[in-house]
Order: structure tokens, then sequence, then C-alpha cells
């Protein structure tokens, strides 16, 4: 159970609660109201990891996020990568109401985000990581983050060649069992 506190950080699982330096005074952390909820998603153990290189090219990135809002002025609230690029909720359809909890689904690459961005910030600070945010008016209760590469060209000739070769070889195949 998220613990609500008057305090300056607060932990939630994976998630730090920090108050929202633009509306500094005494908050109940916690509370979903005018705070910054921060974390990390780690592509360290990603099966798909040789995928994302310096410099590659991201066909489609789908962040999911649950928030349960606390407050009306969710209108204005936004996440993204700190100091690269955030979108708004608001440009965003099925935002839950107040005071219910939903998820949302973004193809950040739909909301001003490029390959760039995303794949700088995986490996700057921390290597396979993307740091990431939530501000304001909205408890974040999951987070996941779903990176989609656009296969190098020698990965595709590779796969062309293999289902190329398999047909070959189930037609020689079947010709064989014809005889």
């Amino acid at each position: 159970m998220l613990e609500k506190l008057f305090q300056q950080t607060l932990i939630n699982g994976d998630f730090s609660i920090t108050v929202n330096s633009r509306n500094p005074a005494l908050r109940l952390l916690g509370d979903g109201v005018t705070e910054i909820t921060h974390w990390t998603f780690d592509f360290t153990n990603d099966p798909n990891l040789s995928q994302f290189p310096n410099g590659g090219t991201l066909n489609k990135a789908l962040l999911m996020l649950t928030l349960s809002p606390r407050n009306t002025l969710i209108t204005t609230d936004s996440t993204g990568i700190p100091g690269v690029k955030q979108l708004k909720i608001s440009d965003s359809s099925g935002v839950p109401s107040i005071g219910t909890t939903g998820t949302i689904t973004f193809d950040l690459l739909d909301f001003g985000f490029t390959s760039a961005d995303i794949l700088a910030a995986f490996n700057n600070p921390d290597t396979n990581v993307i740091p990431w945010f939530y501000q304001n008016d909205a408890i974040t209760s999951f987070a996941k983050l779903e990176l989609y590469a656009v296969p190098e060209p020698l990965t595709i000739l590779g796969a062309g060649t293999a289902i190329a070769f398999g047909t070959g070889f189930k037609r020689k195949l079947a010709k064989v069992k014809k005889k």
C-alpha cells in the first residue's frame, strides 16, 4: 500500500515520487496530486537488446501507463525522458476518469519522439536503461516500454535467403515424395 508522507521523496515499488518543484508547498506525497514520479526502463535482460544499437532506427516504441487520476488538472500532465522529450497526456485518448484506474498506450513515434531521442537516452548515463518521468496529477502504478527496431539490411537479407531456401527445399522434398 502506498503510504502518504510529508517528505521530499517517497518510494512506491520501482517508482520514486518527488515533490513538483513548481509547487513545492508542503504536500502529502503519494496522493497523486502535484508530484513527479520517476523510474527507469531497464532493457539489460531484453532478448532483443542487440536490435537497439546506437544510431539504430525504431519503427515502434509502445509506452503503456496505468494511471489513477486524482485531480482535474490531469489535462496539464506530461510524461517522457527527463531533459530530452515529453508528451502531454491531454494529446492522448483513453485517459481514465478522476478516481478510476486505467491503462493508456502511446506509440511514442506518433507523439514527436524520434528513434534518436529514445536510443540516445538508452545509453546515457546508464547502459541499457532509459530514465522516465510522469508529472503531476495521477498515481502511476504500472509502466512498460516496448521497443521495436527496424531490422538491419543484413538481417532482412538473411531472413529472405532463409525463406527462399526453405521454400526451395520444401519443393524439392515434395518432388522426392512424388517419385
